[in-house]
C-alpha cells in the first residue's frame, strides 16, 4: 500500500490484534492440539507469502475507500462482541475475518478487496470446527469410510465382516472412529488443492474444481487407511497408524495432479 497509508494500516493492524488477541490464542491453541486443524499454522504462511508475491499487483491498485468498510468493521465488532459473551471461538475467529474484510475495504476500497480475495478465502482454513457440522458429518462418514474400506478388502479377496462401523478380519477388529471419517484429510486437502491450483495453473476455476475434488479424494483416502489397519493389525494405532496416515495423505496430494490434467484435458474437449 501507498507509504501515505502506512501509519492508517499499522494502526488499524495493532488495533485487530488488541481486540482479537484472545480468539488468535484460541485458534493457535486449537491448532496444536486438535490433529484435524494442524494445517492451521501453515495457513498464515501461505498466505503471507501469496500477498508478498503478488504485491506488484496490489501496489498498483488506486485507493479508493470506502464507508461500507465501516459498516462491516461494525458487524465484525458485534460477532465478537456476541463471541466473548458466549457464541464461542468459531464466531469469534469468523468476526476477525470479517473485520480484516471491513478493513480493506475502509482503507483501501473494492480493488483491493477483489485482489486479496484468494488470502481471504484461504483463511477460511485457519478457522476452527463448527462443532454442529462437525457432529452431524462425523457419523454418516464414518460408516461411509467403513463401507468403502470393506469393499477395497472384500474386492483383494480378504474375507471381512461389517457391523456399522466395525470392521472384522479374521478375529481382528477395527472400530472407525472420528480420526478416520473423512474429516481429518478432508480440511487439509481442500486447502492444499486450492493452494495447488493457484501455484500451477492459471485458470482461476481450476481452484473450485480441485477444491470440490478433495472430498471424494479425503473420503477415499481415510477409507484405504481403514483397510490397511483392519488388514495388518499393527497398523491399526500408535506410531504406524500415524505413519500410515501420512503415506496415505502425500499419495492423495499427488492424485491432484492427475485430476488436474483430466479438468484440462475435458475444459480443452469441450472447447475444441
Amino acid at each position: 500500500m501507498h507509504s501515505k497509508r502506512l501509519p492508517s494500516v499499522l494502526a488499524v493492524a495493532a488495533a485487530l490484534l488488541i481486540c482479537y488477541a484472545s480468539v488468535l490464542r484460541g485458534m493457535a491453541r486449537q491448532w496444536a492440539s486438535d490433529q484435524d486443524m494442524g494445517h492451521g499454522f501453515l495457513v498464515p504462511v501461505v498466505i503471507g507469502y501469496i500477498v508478498w508475491r503478488e504485491r506488484k499487483l496490489w501496489r498498483d491498485l488506486p485507493i479508493r475507500p470506502t464507508r461500507w468498510g465501516q459498516a462491516v468493521v461494525l458487524i465484525g465488532a458485534c460477532m465478537q462482541f456476541l463471541s466473548v459473551i458466549g457464541s464461542g471461538l468459531f464466531v469469534g475467529s469468523l468476526a476477525l475475518l470479517v473485520s480484516i474484510t471491513g478493513a480493506i475495504l475502509w482503507l483501501g476500497g473494492f480493488a483491493w478487496l477483489r485482489a486479496w480475495t484468494l488470502p481471504l478465502i484461504l483463511a477460511l482454513f485457519m478457522l476452527p470446527k463448527l462443532a454442529v457440522v462437525y457432529n452431524q458429518a462425523t457419523l454418516p462418514l464414518q460408516l461411509l469410510a467403513s463401507q468403502m474400506a470393506a469393499g477395497m478388502l472384500t474386492m483383494t479377496g480378504v474375507g471381512v465382516i461389517r457391523s456399522g462401523n466395525i470392521l472384522d478380519v479374521s478375529g481382528h477388529q477395527v472400530a472407525v472412529a472420528e480420526a478416520c471419517n473423512g474429516i481429518r484429510y478432508l480440511l487439509p486437502l481442500g486447502f492444499m488443492a486450492v493452494v495447488f491450483a493457484y501455484f500451477t495453473d492459471a485458470k482461476p476455476w481450476m481452484r473450485l474444481a480441485l477444491l470440490v475434488a478433495a472430498a471424494p479424494v479425503a473420503i477415499a483416502a481415510n477409507a484405504l487407511r481403514v483397510a490397511f489397519s483392519a488388514y495388518a493389525p499393527r497398523l491399526s494405532d500408535g506410531n504406524l497408524h500415524e505413519l500410515l496416515g501420512l503415506a496415505i495423505f502425500v499419495f492423495s496430494l499427488i492424485a491432484f495432479i492427475p485430476i488436474r490434467r483430466v479438468y484440462n484435458f475435458l475444459f480443452e474437449a469441450l472447447h475444441a
